[in-house]
């Protein structure tokens, strides 16, 4: 044993300092990363999506929008709806009855398989 173990009461063991860890700052943590995550980019979307409505119904009035924009697009929109709506009903039986007959477990693996499907159909 050397001179600085034997100094040491036994079943003691040396502490050694622990330095303090810096973590660089990730972009989700500094205010540019949060300011230009996709959350934010969607909320500035939406915000000005917003605002040019309002701007668009201020300049023009609410009146001539419904009778220029509002009812020409609700006239070609809902009839094709309607049908999509009407042939869609038998897939939509089919799928209530997958889930109604579904246990507990199996219900769940259908909804994380719906939602990659989804996922899978919204990126492409």
């Amino acid at each position: 044993m050397t001179a600085h173990a034997k100094s040491r009461p036994s079943g003691r063991h040396a502490v050694r300092a622990v330095e303090k860890v810096h973590h660089a700052a990730t972009p989700e943590r500094t205010l540019l990363g949060l300011a230009t995550s996709r959350p934010a980019r969607i909320a500035y979307m939406v915000v000005g999506t917003a605002g040019l409505a309002a701007l668009t119904v201020a300049l023009i009035g609410p009146g001539r929008l419904e009778r220029q924009v509002v009812r020409p697009l609700r006239g070609a929109i809902e009839p094709q709806a309607e049908k999509l709506w009407a042939e869609s009903k038998p897939l939509r039986t089919q799928l209530a009855r997958l889930m109604q007959n579904a246990s507990p477990a199996g219900r769940a693996r259908l909804v994380r398989n719906f939602q990659s499907w989804i996922g899978h159909v919204h990126a492409s």
